[in-house]
Formats: structure tokens, C-alpha cells, sequence
């Protein structure tokens, strides 16, 4: 017996203008630019996501909710640095972990690696991209401020009373081990 065709209506019964209405009606409907003019259109019911776009945030941290809830509650515990960026991602988004140390960044990134071994996921390698120029960034933030803190005062200032003359003594023994041989001047002779 062959397979009944349910989308065209029997000759005679209902294949008049009211049903090609409601069959209108039930299609969405768009807008569309042609010639710099929008027109009203009928689109499809069901479109694919193109190639090209790329997945939400919100999928993104959804996919990283259920890899971190499917491991163990002592594994978990290992995971902290992912789950911070995690939390982090989902609260603000991106910008969030803009002010995240190098650290933390580093240490996401290696066990953002170890989930995606188990289990490859766009969604992961999404997250592992988006996490290395980030940590990059810190990074070089890191060494900035570690250089900026050399300028700082900290607890190694010794202040203390001298005169001049003791003053010129310890320049002058400090100095000397600084100077290579052959820049000092002889020495004067007091006779």
C-alpha cells in the first residue's frame, strides 16, 4: 500500500482560498531588506544555526556547569580555579575575568584542558581560547606591577644619623664594589 501524501488536500475538498489562508497564518512571518526596502516574508519554521556564529555565553557556562557537576565531590574540590572563572563568567561575563590573576587564569586554563581530554566539546575549546590571551594579559600585568613594586618603600628602608664624613665612608665602601677596576681613579697621596 503506498504512503498517503497528508500535505495536498483532496481534489475537491477544502483546496480553496480559506485553507491556503490558514495554511499562511500558521508560518511565521519575517522581514527582509531587497532593494533597500523591507518586505514582509513567510520563513521557515525551523532554521539552523549558521556556521559561522558562534555559541552563547550562556550555553557556554551551562556546558561548563554540567562538566564540573558530573565529577566527584573530592574532584571538584581541584577544580576551584575553573569553578571561580565559572562563576565569574556567568555573573558578568567576559569582562569579569579581565581582572583575574595569572594564577588563576593559568591554573583554569590547565584544568579547563584536563575536562576537555575527557570529553572533547567546541564549547570547551571555545572557553580554553577564550582563557589563554586573558592569562597572557594578566600575566603581563603581573610583571608590571612586580617591577613597579621594586620602586616602592617597603620594609627594608633603614634610616639612621651620621655626619658627613661617615657619610662619605659607606659611599665610598659601597661604591667600590660596584665599579669595575680599570673606571677608578688612583688615589691622591696626602704628604
Amino acid at each position: 500500500m503506498p504512503l498517503k501524501d497528508r500535505r495536498v488536500a483532496p481534489d475537491g475538498k477544502g483546496s480553496g482560498p480559506l485553507r491556503k489562508l490558514k495554511g499562511l497564518l500558521k508560518r511565521p512571518i519575517g522581514l527582509e531588506r531587497r532593494e533597500g526596502k523591507l518586505h514582509v516574508v513567510l520563513t521557515e519554521r525551523r532554521r539552523p544555526r549558521p556556521a559561522g556564529e558562534l555559541p552563547s555565553l550562556s550555553q557556554l557556562c551551562s556546558e561548563l556547569s554540567a562538566r564540573l557537576l558530573a565529577h566527584e565531590a573530592g574532584e571538584v574540590q581541584t577544580m576551584r580555579h575553573l569553578i571561580l572563572v565559572h562563576d565569574a563568567l556567568d555573573r558578568r561575563g567576559w569582562a569579569a575575568l579581565e581582572g583575574m590573576s595569572a594564577l588563576v587564569l593559568v591554573k583554569a586554563i590547565e584544568q579547563a584542558e584536563a575536562l576537555a581530554a575527557e570529553e572533547p566539546s567546541p564549547l570547551m575549546d571555545m572557553l580554553i581560547e577564550g582563557l589563554r590571551p586573558l592569562h597572557i594579559a594578566a600575566d603581563l600585568r603581573d610583571q608590571r606591577d612586580s617591577r613597579l613594586q621594586d620602586f616602592r618603600v617597603g620594609d627594608n628602608l633603614e634610616v639612621s644619623e651620621s655626619d658627613y664624613a661617615e657619610f662619605e665612608d659607606v659611599v665610598e665602601t659601597n661604591w667600590t664594589g660596584t665599579v669595575p677596576a680599570d673606571l677608578v681613579p688612583p688615589r691622591e697621596r696626602d704628604d
